[in-house]
């Protein structure tokens, strides 16, 4: 399989692992959305009051009007210790950034007590011909009524309005990071996605370089739980290494929680990955962008006086014409879609209905048809109210309807329809004390459609484990976040959920603590705590591929970490973490295999069809089925063989644990030079039928850097390189000292050129190209009579030029 559609298979090869069971940013500054994850755990904040004239001169060799929105670090003595624009448009940006690093402010506080916050501060530029002239020296702004002095005047218009909005710079000690949409778009490689970005965390690790399934901190890619505004998403990717199902300028910021997360998410044991998107905006404005492979579109406009507000986004995909240049035999298809609308009943409530989808289709081109090998698609249509209570206190209550469906060869599918309710609730006790509780319930209904009479009892066996039925799962939540003094935070938690399907059901109750000590103004230690329950899952998370009846009980993950956080200044920041997860009759079927168990290497199957027995052991002559399984249910007509080793797989039970280091260093990519390194060393291990062995995946070192360049005269350039250590591999009779696999070596690229046409309208020209070392993979060993043979996968490669633009 993995040869049968070169030249192409490189980019498609991970997919036919799912068919062997069926077959067989905005430019403008935004508040913290409603729903994040991330709320100032401490009493309401006063802003600082500016004390410098926050006046920008216009800067030589300009033209045109301009707006840059600056996040500033205000330091407790009133000093900026930090300013980096949200968005580069030189020169604005520079001369901005320069101006505020010398700005004063009245320090904020919290409950009288001087703080450290972050702000966001708007600055318009226009030409000098269009400035104003200066007001009188004598003309004195009035002073504030607590005594303090007063601010001076503006003197230009190039100051433009100042627009201070106070964020909390303490944050979920669990969240590893958080990307904004305009720092990813300078990380090479990630095409300017968001959620791309994943793959540079710490602790995360691909399946294969370039396909966007990932292993965080050892729990399988099926474990990892993706959730958009709160709401889970069946499946974050198109097809291949397509980009995400949701258009870039949606997304506010994207968080990753490897362990220990806040009790807002449960019933997944691995990692979380968490999308906020952009809260609604109160101009007219929009996005497009258009390369070789897709096209996408976002628009935003106000409606009813500024009370509603509509948006609308999607991308369309080229990709059937671009491969039928490459490989006539070969259709690939993807699109998406996003929509919003919202109306302010009142300055406190609003509703809302959010919609969003995707679709992806590949297929085999003959003679006289087009055969399905895989497609999928998924929607989701969700209604809210919003209420803001007393103080910071937020309210919302949604409810969700889900379609969800994946299809094989011959019109075998396998659907699930959704319904489902959540609430969720934040209460300021004091001013210390921030309560947050919740509730959801979903009810989905299975639908599976398989002909078991031609294909054998392995199809018969897949038909058991993806039955049709309706599971049902619910669940309440609480954590209270407690400050100590200024200082220290303590989040406490617990999330208790039930889930029941086809006559059984289990209860799984996850406490959580996480805590965030200031040693200083720069140094942070953290620390998190935490249980995971999920019911049995799939390889990788696909939609209505949910394995029913919780046949085996549920799994569990056992999550700790322990880390340190250094605000280094200059908007950078250092973190290193140690973390230890215990896994606990996880649903894994990466994880069964051994290097030793059959003579394939990990995470190999024998391949039945070139010489196996029938209890799929392979012979002397035998070949490892490279990682996946590669065959079909029904090709063998029997359903023996690899078939069975492959649901077997799929209902095996295992014990784990994975632990590690973590390093993570950045620099806001938006500066003039910014970057990132990111670093994790660790070990998985595996224990199944009494045996402990390395985990399939495991990969010592995984290593990501990169370093974005303000080249002047709007000219930007990065690159990312990637390296990870290889696969283990079983004993080599012909090289007896080799215990892993080559390891792998890439390179991206970017290069941006970005034109702006007016105050808010401009167009960039964007080259990217994704491995453009054009490195091959190795993914297994293939051993015969005449010794074994590394098999690799690749090059995986996208080179991209495109053009985007905005206003």
């Amino acid at each position: 399989m993995w040869r049968r559609f070169d030249p192409v298979s490189a980019h498609l090869g991970g997919l036919f692992l799912l068919t062997s069971v069926l077959s067989a940013s905005s430019a403008h500054a935004q508040h913290v959305s409603q729903s994040a994850p991330a709320v100032a755990a401490s009493a309401p904040t006063i802003a600082p009051k500016p004390l410098s004239d926050l006046s920008v001169g216009y800067p030589a060799g300009a033209s045109g009007d301009a707006t840059v929105v600056l996040t500033l670090m205000v330091e407790r003595d009133g000093s900026v210790s930090a300013a980096t624009p949200n968005q580069v448009n030189e020169p604005f940006s520079s001369a901005a950034v320069a101006a505020a690093m010398n700005w004063r402010f009245d320090p904020a506080t919290r409950a009288g007590v001087r703080v450290r916050v972050r702000i966001r501060v708007e600055v318009s530029f226009h030409p000098p011909a269009a400035v104003e002239p200066e007001q009188p020296e004598s003309a004195e702004p009035a002073a504030p009524s607590d005594g303090r002095a007063a601010p001076p005047k503006q003197k230009s218009k190039s100051a433009g309005p100042v627009e201070i909005q106070v964020r909390g710079v303490k944050v979920e000690p669990s969240r590893t990071a958080s990307l904004s949409r305009d720092e990813v778009r300078q990380i090479p490689g990630t095409f300017g996605d968001p959620f791309r970005a994943i793959e540079i965390m710490p602790g995360v690790t691909p399946i294969i370089s370039g396909l966007p399934f990932f292993f965080v901190r050892g729990a399988p890619p099926g474990d990892v739980g993706y959730f958009l505004d709160g709401i889970r998403v069946p499946l974050l990717f198109h097809i291949g290494v397509g980009p995400s199902v949701v258009h870039p300028a949606l997304m506010d910021r994207v968080d990753l929680y490897p362990g220990g997360y806040p009790a807002r998410f449960g019933r997944f044991s691995g990692g979380i990955v968490s999308g906020e998107t952009v809260p609604p905006a109160s101009e007219l404005h929009g996005e497009y962008n258009l390369r070789f492979f897709d096209a996408g579109a976002f628009v935003e406009a106000p409606f009813a006086e500024h009370r509603g507000e509509i948006l609308l986004a999607g991308r369309y995909s080229f990709t059937a014409g671009l491969l039928s240049l490459l490989s006539s035999d070969v259709k690939l298809d993807y699109w998406d879609y996003q929509g919003r609308v919202s109306y302010a009943l009142t300055p406190k409530d609003t509703l809302s209905v959010f919609s969003f989808g995707s679709y992806d289709f590949l297929g085999q081109k003959t003679a006289t048809d087009t055969i399905t090998l895989f497609g999928t698609e998924f929607h989701r249509i969700d209604a809210r109210y919003d209420r803001q209570l007393e103080g910071d206190g937020k309210l919302r209550i949604a409810a969700t309807l889900g379609l969800d469906r994946s299809e094989a060869p011959d019109d075998r599918f396998v659907r699930d329809r959704s319904i489902g309710t959540r609430s969720e609730i934040s209460l300021r006790l004091a001013p210390e004390a921030l309560l947050r509780f919740g509730t959801d319930a979903e009810l989905d209904a299975y639908d599976v459609q398989l002909d078991t009479s031609t294909l054998g009892p392995a199809a018969t066996r897949a038909a058991d484990l993806f039955p049709t039925r309706s599971d049902f799962a619910s669940g309440l939540r609480a954590d209270l976040v407690l400050s100590l003094g200024d200082r220290l935070q303590l989040i406490p938690g617990v999330r208790v959920d039930y889930f029941s399907s086809q006559g059984n059901s289990a209860i799984g109750v996850d406490p959580r603590f996480s805590t965030r000590l200031e040693v200083n103004e720069r140094l942070s230690l953290l620390s998190t705590f935490g249980l995971a329950h999920q019911p049995p899952a799939f390889i990788v998370p696909l939609p209505g591929f949910q394995p029913g009846g919780l046949n085996g009980g549920l799994q569990l993950a056992v999550q700790q970490s322990a880390g340190v956080e250094y605000d280094l200044g200059d908007a950078t920041t250092a973190t290193a973490t140690v973390f230890h997860n215990g896994f606990f009759n996880m649903s894994d079927a990466l994880g069964t295999t051994q290097p030793t168990a059959s003579g394939c290497p990990p995470g190999a199957f024998p391949d039945d069809t070139l010489g196996g027995d029938r209890g799929g052991q392979p012979t002397n002559a035998a070949s490892c089925m490279p990682r996946f399984p590669r065959g079909t249910v029904g090709t063998d007509g029997g359903g023996t063989g690899q078939n069975n080793a492959t649901l077997n797989a799929l209902e095996a039970r295992t014990n784990g644990a994975s632990y590690g280091f973590e390093f993570f260093l950045k620099r806001r990519l938006t500066s003039r030079v910014g970057g990132f390194l990111s670093y994790t060393l660790s070990r998985s291990i595996r224990t199944f039928q009494n045996q402990e062995f390395i985990a399939t995946f495991d990969r010592t070192h995984v290593l990501n850097a990169a370093v974005a360049f303000n080249l002047g005269r709007n000219w930007r350039a990065g690159t990312r390189a990637t390296f990870y250590t290889g696969l283990p591999k079983a004993p080599d009779p012909t090289d007896p000292s080799s215990t892993r696999l080559p390891p792998f070596f890439k390179l991206d690229l970017r290069l941006e050129k970005r034109w702006q046409l007016s105050r808010r309208a401009y167009l960039s020209f964007v080259a990217e190209w994704m491995n453009a070392t054009l490195s091959k993979e190795a993914i297994s060993t293939t051993c015969t009579l005449q010794g074994c043979e590394t098999q690799t996968i690749g090059p995986i490669t996208i080179p991209s030029l495109g053009v985007e633009g905005g206003f």
